[in-house]
């Protein structure tokens, strides 16, 4: 598979290479990470860039212990099919869930804030990845600067609640105000289907994870969450020790980034899903024929659709919509 580098990554590549500073690095860096088409044929590139955005981000940290500057260690780039961010009390269990689903080294821990920065790691659902972010907690008193940076830029958000905790309607509404206070509001909306009103609170696709489902006052006080809280955001109960809970989380998460996965198949060869390209949910054949070539939609002129609510090899406009898992093959 070709990688189809559009004119944004060699713009962005462009502005890596004139770069003066390390700061100018990174942002181009950055930019090419977020423009870089994420399958199989472009793994080899994507593991050289991460190499070079750990890499320049060391030098710009140990610059800024040498001159007492500071780096924004809450900028998180996106990786795969989207990202979710974790947000919680201390103990909540928030790296538990990271720890259980990703394979990113975590410290898991008994005392509170032994997550001291942003940990991302990579989670799988079937043939996709996502990225999951652990976060330091947060408490009433103190949320660590530029964690609101990361709240409004992520796809989800997904608080935790600890049902083993009697402070746990306490937690959730701090949680909850924290937000409100940087003008985010949560709904179980799909991340792909949000549209934002200028000037109003942010909508942002989240869930509340109570978590500890296995603890002696977990029925009683995920009955409490769902009468306070339960008209204001989506609660999903679960435990970290329970493998039938951890199981369906992908699929959970999967479901709220409102993604659909589109597999594209050359004219002539047999029908195969493999290294799907990840649309937004309501994305059309022209949409794919964007995703595979920025420049390739002007040229496609019909297509075929084998999946959902199509017959094998149908014939479709280029305004068809698109479901998860269709396989498209695309006619210049």
């Amino acid at each position: 598979m070709a990688l189809n580098l559009t004119p944004q990554y060699h713009n962005a590549d462009a502005k890596y290479r004139a770069a003066k500073t390390p700061e100018e690095e990174l942002a181009a860096l950055e930019e090419m990470w977020r423009e870089l088409p994420k399958h199989k044929a472009s793994e080899k590139m994507q593991a050289e860039l991460k190499k070079k955005l750990s890499a320049v981000r060391a030098t710009i940290q140990k610059g800024s212990k040498k001159s007492g500057g500071r780096v924004d260690p809450f900028s998180i780039p996106k990786a795969g099919a989207g990202q979710l961010v974790l947000v919680g009390p201390p103990n909540c269990g928030k790296s538990s869930i990271v720890g259980a689903l990703t394979k990113a080294q975590v410290k898991i821990a008994e005392f509170p804030f032994s997550t001291p920065l942003p940990l991302p790691g990579m989670a799988t659902f079937e043939d996709i990845k996502f990225g999951l972010v652990d976060t330091p907690p947060i408490t009433a008193e103190h949320v660590p600067p530029g964690f609101a940076g990361l709240w409004r830029s992520t796809d989800v958000l997904l608080l935790v609640a600890d049902l083993s905790s009697d402070a746990v309607l306490d937690d959730a509404e701090m949680c909850l105000n924290h937000l409100s206070a940087k003008n985010i509001e949560l709904t179980d909306k799909a991340a792909g289907k949000l549209s934002q009103a200028p000037g109003a609170m942010q909508k942002k696709t989240g869930i509340l994870l109570a978590n500890k489902l296995d603890a002696p006052t977990a029925v009683d006080n995920l009955e409490l969450l769902r009468e306070f809280f339960g008209a204001r955001v989506r609660i999903e109960p679960l435990s970290t020790h329970d493998e039938a809970d951890i199981a369906r989380l992908p699929r959970l998460f999967f479901d709220l980034l409102g993604v659909i996965r589109v597999y594209a198949k050359p004219p002539g060869k047999k029908v195969e899903r493999i290294d799907p390209f990840v649309l937004q949910a309501g994305a059309t054949v022209n949409d794919m024929a964007r995703k595979v070539h920025r420049g390739m939609a002007e040229h496609v002129k019909s297509a075929r659709i084998w999946g959902q609510a199509v017959f094998d090899g149908q014939n479709v406009q280029l305004d068809h919509v698109l479901h998860d898992k269709d396989t498209v093959e695309l006619h210049a």
